[in-house]
């Protein structure tokens, strides 16, 4: 009976759910234990309407939303985020982010990856170069996550697939969260002593394909019989004024679970808010809603950035709120933006990362950058540098082939790192 078939065998018993993001690979940050939060907007969140605000600007340029200066001077924020407003000069700002790539996939690749598309290989995200050095079963917590879902270039890329994100399928917040195979199947016990009975029969050494199998399903055991584990993705166990704080929707509940799962170990949490993609009627689409765009943000991540500074997380953990690209600075004819690659912003705040920094500063429109441009690249390294990374590490593709996990031409925004 070979791997796939042992397999397909435990699948069909109910007894294996399918975890990728499980089994441990090489140890890439080191001694670092230091985790990562990344809140992607998925569909290209609009600088101009959050954090880069023109107040001075034509209206065909300011847009419906008005700015008002932050608690850093010369940061204007949207009126709709007066939460994070306050809080910016305990938060970090990077305000020049550029790129050529303006299309959804091409932008998220650039952005998740730190590479641009390649025609030939798929580049690991962030998410699955971090926190896969557990080599027992001590670690067996998912180091990596992704809420509700992944995005493709979030995945594992050319590395192993259980490098990739366990996605826990259900929305927090919504009537009946449930996180997918989760929950011990009846009769896993069983399939489980009978797959050891079938083991047996093989006799001699163990291969390594067999003992990745055996790892696998050790962890996926582990997870779904461990009621501590288990725990990490209750939700209930938090008080009814922590659920009110971080706000009773998707992104409130989706943050407070990131929170919790840190907590418990996981090394990366990826949060996918979709619905960002603008290019009708934006005004509308960030201030209306259950609940608006800009008041989800603005709640949860402030609550996040509270609790954090309340529980000394801090110090153990990098948030990043992110986009794949910005939108345009000129209104078009529906009252939406469109894509916008020249100009982005990405908040960020934690481990590393020096409080009250702005990186960089966009035109009188918001076109492009006059100062201090970066690349996602650039982005990519930078925080990689604050999680700790052993940035000298090379990853393999299936084929042996060595690549570096950062690239010469990526450098460092060495004013956004303590």
């Amino acid at each position: 009976m070979n791997l796939m078939n042992r397999r397909s065998f435990l699948t069909s018993m109910g007894a294996l759910p399918f975890l990728p993001g499980l089994l441990s690979g090489s140890e890439l940050l080191g001694k670092s234990k230091k985790s990562l939060i990344l809140i992607w907007l998925d569909g290209g969140m609009s600088h101009i309407d959050t954090f880069d605000g023109k107040p001075e600007a034509h209206p065909n340029i300011r847009g419906d939303l008005s700015s008002h200066e932050s608690s850093l001077e010369g940061v204007f924020v949207s009126e709709g985020l007066p939460r994070l407003s306050k809080r910016m000069k305990q938060l970090s700002l990077v305000r020049s982010l550029t790129s050529p790539e303006g299309n959804h996939d091409r932008g998220s690749c650039y952005m998740l990856t730190g590479r641009r598309p390649n025609p030939v290989l798929t580049y690991p995200s962030i998410g699955s170069l971090i926190g896969h050095e557990a080599k027992s079963l001590e670690g067996m917590v998912p180091p990596y996550v992704a809420i509700p879902d992944s995005h493709y270039y979030a995945g594992h890329g050319f590395l192993p697939l259980a490098r990739g994100p366990f996605e826990i399928g259900g929305r927090p917040g919504s009537s009946g969260f449930k996180v997918k195979d989760l929950e011990p199947a009846p009769h896993m016990e069983q399939a489980i002593q009978l797959l050891k009975r079938v083991d047996q029969f093989d006799g001699g050494a163990r291969s390594d394909a067999e003992l990745a199998r055996d790892r696998f399903l050790s962890q996926a055991q582990y997870l779904s019989l461990n009621p501590e584990v288990r725990a990490m993705f209750d939700l209930k166990k938090e008080s009814s004024d922590v659920h009110q704080k971080y706000g009773k929707h998707f992104l409130g509940q989706s943050c407070l679970l990131a929170r919790r799962l840190v907590e418990g170990g996981v090394r990366t949490v990826f949060v996918r808010d979709k619905g960002w993609d603008h290019h009708t009627n934006i005004k509308q689409s960030l201030t209306y809603g259950f609940p608006p765009k800009l008041e989800a943000v603005d709640q949860a991540v402030s609550a996040l950035h509270e609790d954090f500074e309340r529980r000394g997380l801090l110090e153990n953990c990098v948030v990043m709120l992110a986009s794949e690209f910005g939108r345009t600075p000129r209104m078009n004819a529906s009252g939406g933006r469109d894509h916008w690659s020249r100009a982005s912003s990405v908040l960020l705040f934690g481990s590393g990362i020096r409080p009250g920094t702005v990186v960089g500063k966009t035109d009188l429109k918001g076109e492009a950058p006059i100062e201090r441009p970066v690349s996602p690249a650039d982005l990519f390294y930078t925080v990689l540098s604050a999680l700790g990374a052993d940035l000298d590490n090379k990853l393999h593709t299936a084929d042996g082939r060595p690549i570096p996990m950062v690239e010469d031409d990526m450098s460092l925004i060495s004013e956004l790192l303590v």
